[in-house]
């Protein structure tokens, strides 16, 4: 930044400073003469939202006044809304385990869908006539996110931001969503993964720059903590031009709204910058900034907004100066302050360890009462139904006829169950001996090119082996009929080639049980990965994904019905391949569809992984996947047999199919194998 902006930002402070501080004393006098009731609610929370970033014991203060107005008037949706103010501020004072408190209140009546039924107030600053219990909702996780990130659970921080974007996106209200692809960035930035962070803090600009005029002002306000975001992923990726340029669009944005929290942030980033780079001016310019905001706010939590940094950074920019005095001054300022800050810190830490700990032990309690609860109802319920008992023994004697005429019904039921399931799986075999069909007319045609090259080779050797016998040549005769000897055994290689796809595909297409016998495991995958790629690449000429085989040498042969496991091991790769198709569709920026067949021999089984990089699978839906006809497929491109058909026959041969996976990233089939079945 020039020194020509440096002059224009100290001569345009005072004139924000004092066009807010008429907003504000307009705004206090709303409040002070608003009627109890909604109108009243809705004064205090335009006066909380100006402090919300600005001085947290005001905004404190104004949400408490929220919730007052709220439990008189007996409104659970603005007393939830005021308890996640509450909480906010709260955890930017530090004070963590009361934050906690105020946001299992608003669990509470969020989760309640009672609580849809309260009067329509004015909750939120922007209008929206939606769900209003489910954006509380949405707020709540969202916050509980922040309560995470304060407390250093990355994890959680994650799956609650994103469930209060999912149910912003499903409410469709911007801000929610933008507030959490904002938090997001930063939250994939601490865990090391600029590239997500990036697309999260991308997307939360977008949606910002594009809000209408009624998500403007709550868009607007948080737009200069997205770009400081930006400037953080742009260091992270080495881009320090872009970087910058983004902490300066971060610092004009934040003083153009008031953000005053993350105007302090913006200032300590350029400050530590121009450090680095020892420039005198600039680092002593900025840190100083950013001391004159931190002693305003009123904070003591975030260890960016903490002042005890804010000291120690004109400290070190003194000393760059060669200003000792002033150096030494500040240096003392930074260690008292830090080390209040660091005392608070702990007891606050302490205060909300020990909460959750005690919240444990609630439930715990509670759990207790319950399975005692409920053991005395079984008690009962076993006593009823002794006597039930008694009567339908009765009941039974003389009705035995009638019990054994339905003991048939439900052989013959079963015997047909059985015989449906067996028509399912010839179904699931022919369908996908249809979709192998190019793949073994591409595997197929390789060995009959073969054989008809060679054939037409023996016979030029042959007409040219009679000249040579005629001219009493038998010398190249010989030759030559060595060299038709070899190429007749290319041809039946070949040949035999050619017969095990054809006999390979004709037993796939029984519907009766196969025999087990010594199979190759690794020649089974190799075959059917192949297959399954031209396959698919008949189906989709498009289609495209690098195949990677890592087989075990050692493994040898295995006592399999190879018709069985082959279909097992089509179908895990026709998934995969599925997978990566979906992903690319995503047009995901240096994505490379990817699918991995190994083998590999330990503690006397044999392990058969397929894996690939597409979209893998939500947790929720982990358990789920093996159900019969459970697909996560569009309706019309899955039937839902093919996991569930797998397991039943990997569990026939005394082995298993386990899964591992990562929503987004991964997943990887593992069929078990026991070497003799």
């Amino acid at each position: 930044m020039g020194i020509s902006f440096k002059t224009l930002l100290l001569l345009l402070l005072p004139v924000l400073a004092k066009a807010q501080l008429n907003n504000i004393d307009s705004l206090k006098a709303a409040f002070s003469s608003a009627p109890d009731g909604p109108m009243r609610f809705k004064t205090a929370s335009n006066v909380y939202f100006y402090y919300q970033e600005l001085n947290r014991d005001s905004a404190l203060f104004y949400a408490e006044q929220q919730f007052l107005t709220a439990k008189r008037n007996q409104n659970k949706i603005a007393e939830g809304v005021a308890s996640v103010n509450k909480s906010y501020q709260l955890m930017g004072l530090g004070r963590y385990a009361m934050a906690l408190k105020s946001l299992q209140q608003a669990f509470v009546i969020a989760e309640d869908e009672q609580n849809e039924k309260e009067d329509a107030w004015d909750y939120f600053l922007t209008p929206y006539q939606g769900n209003k219990r489910l954006l509380l909702l949405s707020y709540t996780h969202h916050m509980y996110a922040l309560l995470m990130l304060q407390t250093e659970n990355l994890e959680q921080q994650i799956i609650h931001f994103k469930i209060a974007g999912q149910i912003g996106k499903e409410i469709n209200y911007t801000p929610r969503i933008q507030l959490a692809y904002l938090n997001l960035g930063q939250s994939y930035l601490d865990s090391n993964k600029p590239d997500s962070a990036l697309y999260y803090e991308k997307e939360a600009e977008r949606t910002a720059l594009q809000a209408n005029d009624q998500t403007f002002r709550l868009a607007k306000t948080y737009l200069g903590t997205i770009e400081m975001h930006l400037g953080d992923i742009y260091q992270a990726l080495d881009d320090q031009p872009l970087s910058l340029i983004y902490y300066y669009k971060s610092l004009q944005t934040c003083t153009a709204n008031n953000n005053r929290t993350s105007l302090s942030r913006v200032f300590l980033r350029l400050c530590k910058y121009h450090l680095n780079k020892g420039n005198k001016d600039s680092s002593l310019f900025y840190s100083l900034k950013n001391l004159t905001v931190l002693q305003t706010l009123g904070m003591v939590a975030g260890t960016e907004t903490n002042l005890g940094i804010g000291y120690e950074n004109v400290y070190l920019s003194y000393k760059l100066n060669n200003q000792f005095d002033s150096a030494f001054k500040y240096q003392g300022l930074a260690l008292i302050t830090k080390d209040s800050f660091t005392k608070v810190r702990i007891r606050n830490l302490a205060e909300f360890q020990k909460l959750t700990y005690s919240e444990q032990l609630r439930l715990q309690n509670l759990e207790k009462e319950k399975v005692a609860y409920q053991n005395k109802v079984r008690t009962y319920f076993l006593l009823a139904g002794l006597g039930v008992l008694l009567l339908l023994a009765t009941v039974f004697y003389w009705n035995n006829r009638q019990k054994h005429k339905a003991k048939i019904k439900i052989e013959e039921a079963y015997e047909n169950l059985k015989a449906t399931q067996q028509q399912l799986i010839q179904s699931e075999k022919m369908a996908s001996l249809g979709e192998l069909t190019a793949g073994i007319a591409h595997e197929i045609q390789n060995p009959l090119n073969f054989v008809n090259n060679f054939s037409e080779v023996n016979k030029d050797l042959l007409v040219e082996m009679k000249e040579e016998i005629k001219t009493g040549n038998l010398t190249e005769a010989n030759a030559i009929a060595d060299d038709i000897i070899g190429n007749e055994e290319k041809i039946n290689y070949h040949g035999k080639r050619a017969d095990a796809i054809v006999k390979g595909m004709l037993q796939h297409s029984r519907s009766t049980k196969g025999q087990s016998e010594l199979t190759d495991i690794n020649a089974l995958a190799d075959e059917y990965l192949r297959l399954a790629y031209h396959g698919f690449r008949a189906k989709d000429n498009s289609f495209t994904a690098t195949t990677k085989t890592d087989f075990d040498d050692k493994i040898g042969t295995i006592n399999i019905i190879p018709q069985d496991i082959g279909w097992v091991i089509l179908n895990l790769i026709n998934n995969a391949f599925y997978s990566v198709t979906e992903k690319k569709k995503q047009n995901i920026q240096g994505y490379e569809p990817t699918v991995w067949v190994n083998t590999k021999k330990i503690n006397g089984k044999v392990e058969i992984r397929v894996k690939d990089n597409g979209n893998g699978i939500p947790q929720k839906l982990v358990g789920k996947i093996l159900q019969p006809f459970f697909t996560t497929k569009p309706s019309g491109q899955g039937t839902g047999l093919g996991l569930s058909i797998s397991y039943d026959i990997i569990k026939a041969h005394g082995g298993e199919l386990k899964v591992e996976t990562r929503d987004g990233e991964y997943a990887e089939f593992i069929v078990i194998l026991q070497t003799f079945y």
